[in-house]
């Protein structure tokens, strides 16, 4: 059986991700099962999905998925090196995926994997692509895209835990029609300027969302609560936080105190050495609690849909997994606590408690989706 696994975040899900879809099935063949591993409820920037994970996972379901785990919180809010090797220590785990499917902006996959080995074996392993590839290649601008050095870290890390996984890159349809309707980006700017996104695909599940005020979620509905716990973090809390080496968290702590928006905060922090993704998963990791040696620790599998070929792909996974959140709770406590918050961010805030209500979500179930 083949069965193709796609990382994801689909915050929100746009016609590109479909053309990413498409083009991995055409390149497989129509009997290939897929499962997506999708960020829960934080994102790699640094942010709060603008759609729950349950409504995502609705949406990877409509889309073609056949099953959805969940990428946890500390592997989702992470550089590039660690949301890779998270997403792919799941896909490993499971035992049945025989291809692992990304887009990026390179020629082919010869010349991306080309260029991971190449700083693979010029620089030690700690050192990550991002870093390394404007030193190894200063002609080479264009490699340096955010696809292609997430795409880079998916070989890196295939090679060190799965190599038995086959990789696909699937080309970027940059300036095509698939293109053309616009990045997840320029949706979620659309989105929170209140302007139509009805060109997206699926948008029915938006819409129900929008109309019950549970989207879009963003950090700003609430800034001022994330100052506050910043401001009140001790040196140790600071210091427990991933990714805060290099005096990084006395600046963002400073910031805190002399900022009155997360924008200001982001703006006051910022500094060549600091990308402001970076900043944004550090103020995020600290007002959510995520350590370091979260960071470090194993990710859980925990399924978050089913689809069509469910049973078949299930009956094939060679690990535990976790299907029902309130039988689970010490090994989901950390998603918990991050659901609780996250619905405090939504334009009509909700009840604590989302994490343990919310069940498995059916491709079929057309019932209302938090």
């Amino acid at each position: 059986m083949t069965v193709c696994a796609i990382i994801c975040e689909y915050n929100p899900m746009h016609m590109g991700h479909l053309y990413h879809l498409e083009q991995t099935r055409a390149a497989l063949g129509t009997d290939a099962r897929f499962i997506a591993v999708m960020s829960g409820h934080v994102v790699q920037r640094g942010e709060f999905p603008i759609l729950t994970k349950y409504a995502r996972a609705r949406l990877a379901l409509l889309a073609g998925h056949d099953l959805v785990f969940e990428l946890p919180a500390p592997h989702a809010c992470a550089p590039a090196e660690r949301f890779a090797r998270g997403a792919v220590s799941v896909i490993s785990k499971l035992g049945c995926v025989t291809h692992l499917s990304f887009g990026a902006e390179c020629r082919s996959l010869e010349e991306l994997r080309c260029a991971s080995e190449k700083i693979t074996a010029t620089y030690p392993k700690d050192i990550s692509l991002a870093r390394a590839m404007p030193l190894l290649f200063p002609e080479h601008a264009k490699i340096f895209t955010p696809n292609n050095i997430l795409g880079a870290e998916y070989l890196r890390a295939l090679r060190d835990i799965a190599p038995h996984i086959k990789p696909i890159m699937i080309p970027r349809a940059c300036g095509s029609e698939h293109d053309r309707d616009g990045s997840a980006m320029y949706w979620r700017k659309k989105l929170f300027a209140r302007e139509d996104c009805s060109g997206l695909p699926f948008y029915h599940v938006l819409s129900q969302a929008l109309e019950e005020g549970l989207a879009p979620i963003s950090l700003k509905n609430a800034e001022k609560a994330v100052l506050s716990h910043l401001r009140g973090l001790s040196q140790e809390g600071w210091g427990a936080m991933p990714d805060v080496k290099g005096g990084l968290a006395q600046r963002i702590s400073l910031a805190a105190k002399e900022s009155v928006t997360l924008g200001e905060l982001y703006a006051n922090a910022k500094t060549k050495r600091y990308t402001m993704a970076r900043i944004r998963r550090v103020v995020l990791s600290g007002f959510l609690g995520i350590t370091e040696r979260q960071a470090l620790a194993p990710p859980h599998i925990r399924l978050l849909g089913i689809g069509k070929y469910a049973s078949e792909l299930l009956s094939a996974i060679q690990c535990p997994i976790i299907s029902r959140p309130a039988a689970h709770k010490r090994a989901l406590g950390l998603e918990s606590a991050i659901t609780d918050q996250l619905t405090l961010f939504m334009p009509t805030p909700q009840p604590s408690g989302l994490e343990w209500r919310s069940g498995v979500v059916r491709g079929k179930d057309e019932t209302p989706a938090l």
